[in-house]
């Protein structure tokens, strides 16, 4: 775990040591962690669940409460930002009408898109705010999305961690940084390998 805690920052492991018992802290600790990188934090947290570090159950309430603020954080800074005339003058009133009038038809499909694909996410989300999707409707596809998405990538990396471990034991965090490097980097090779 030691690899782990060198890659990942103590400031994680001393809040997971420091709450071992209470279940609460676990969950903030993970919570706050998506803010900082909700990819390598469900990573991080299925690697440690599957080490036995910290229980399942905290770390998935704790991505899924981390997560869902998160996207309805984006959400209201676009609402703040509709709010600014300023903006909506730059944009224009026709382009603003075009965009509320295309969303509402394809949020769904767009929503969950914007959920899987490197680099959608956060103007997915800050347009959606933006032009002035209804919170209800923005919450409930968040909240489906966001469960589907933490249940998948929790599932897969647990997996994952636990034969990571049965063939390399004390080694196995090596390979759990090779993920979370993998996890890092590849919207950035997403975005590079767009064409111009």
């Amino acid at each position: 775990m030691s690899g782990y805690r060198i890659f990942m920052g103590d400031w994680f492991f001393n809040i997971i040591e420091l709450s071992a018992g209470n279940p609460a802290m676990i969950i903030a600790a993970v919570a706050m962690a998506t803010f900082i990188s909700e990819d390598a934090t469900t990573v991080g947290a299925a690697l440690l669940a599957a080490q036995g570090v910290i229980p399942i159950p905290e770390a998935l309430i704790g991505l899924f409460m981390g997560i869902t603020m998160g996207d309805l954080s984006l959400f209201a800074f676009g609402d703040l930002a509709r709010r600014w005339k300023w903006m909506a003058h730059r944009i224009g009133e026709e382009r603003i009408a075009r965009g509320q009038k295309w969303l509402d038809k394809r949020l769904i499909p767009a929503f969950f898109l914007a959920r899987v694909t490197p680099g959608l996410r956060v103007p997915s989300y800050i347009a959606s705010g933006y032009l002035g999707v209804s919170l209800a409707r923005f919450m409930i596809l968040a909240i489906i999305a966001v469960g589907l998405w933490t249940a998948v990538a929790f599932t897969v990396v647990y997996t994952f961690g636990n034969i990571s471990q049965t063939w390399f034991g004390s080694y196995s965090w090596i390979v759990g940084i090779i993920l979370v490097i993998f996890v890092l980097t590849t919207p950035i090779v997403f975005r590079k390998a767009k064409p111009a």
